[in-house]
């Protein structure tokens, strides 16, 4: 990984610097439905003739994945010193607040470990909160890792969505109404999925979606929380 197997970047020059690479492509990626960049758009947007000079500051197009992903996890909080409830409930909702800025950030996270300087931040302070609890070391661990987890899985479902919409030219709710209500009467029509077209036929097409990544983590909270009352 960039902090341990790459050397020190060079000299910052006007031009460029491992901060300004990251942030650049951090910029880039938010622009492109998929979140997905390359070096030489990269150096076009940093208006550099070569992606080879990149490699200098970042050692690698997957020590610019280990950079980006960690400066995302820099912008999750966990609150200290109320429990580890508060803990937890600032680490998931600081966390989707980040993946919805960054929604690219789901994938790499899960194609990179998280040993940067600003995960290994995040994650030493939930287990501190946790540590009073005695929970063995997997737990402690399980009860983050479930935390993550939702943040994670609703940021790629949210990644996966804004790549069909643009793709789809669906831009709104109406849109992908529109576009299911064929098949939909034909479900219907067909009688073998009763519970899901009465489900269909019952729902408000102008109501949000529910529930909202709020109600889950408060859900999932309420069973970590049963899994330590016996202890």
């Amino acid at each position: 990984m960039v902090w341990f197997d790459e050397p020190a970047p060079p000299r910052a020059t006007p031009q460029l610097s491992r901060e300004r690479v990251v942030a650049a492509a951090i910029e880039l990626a938010g622009r492109q439905p998929g979140g997905e960049i390359t070096m030489r758009a990269l150096a076009a947007e940093l208006g550099v003739r070569s992606p080879m000079a990149l490699y200098r500051y970042v050692g690698s197009k997957d020590g610019l994945a280990d950079l980006m992903a960690d400066q995302v996890y820099g912008e999750m909080a966990v609150p200290r010193g109320d429990g580890w409830r508060p803990a937890l409930a600032g680490l998931g909702r600081s966390g989707w607040a980040a993946v919805q800025r960054h929604p690219w950030f789901a994938r790499l996270a899960f194609s990179r470990p998280p040993l940067g300087p600003h995960a290994l931040s995040v994650y030493d302070a939930a287990l501190a909160e946790l540590e009073p609890l005695g929970l063995d070391a997997a737990t402690r661990m399980g009860f983050v890792s479930a935390v993550l987890g939702q943040v994670l899985g609703a940021g790629l479902a949210l990644l996966e969505e804004q790549a069909m919409r643009s793709r789809t030219g669906l831009a709104t709710e109406a849109d992908l109404d529109r576009a299911a209500q064929p098949y939909l009467a034909r479900i219907a029509a067909a009688g073998t999925y009763p519970h899901f077209s009465r489900w269909a036929a019952d729902r408000r097409p102008d109501a949000a979606a529910f529930p909202g990544f709020e109600q889950v983590l408060d859900w999932l909270l309420d069973g970590l929380a049963r899994e330590i009352s016996p202890r």
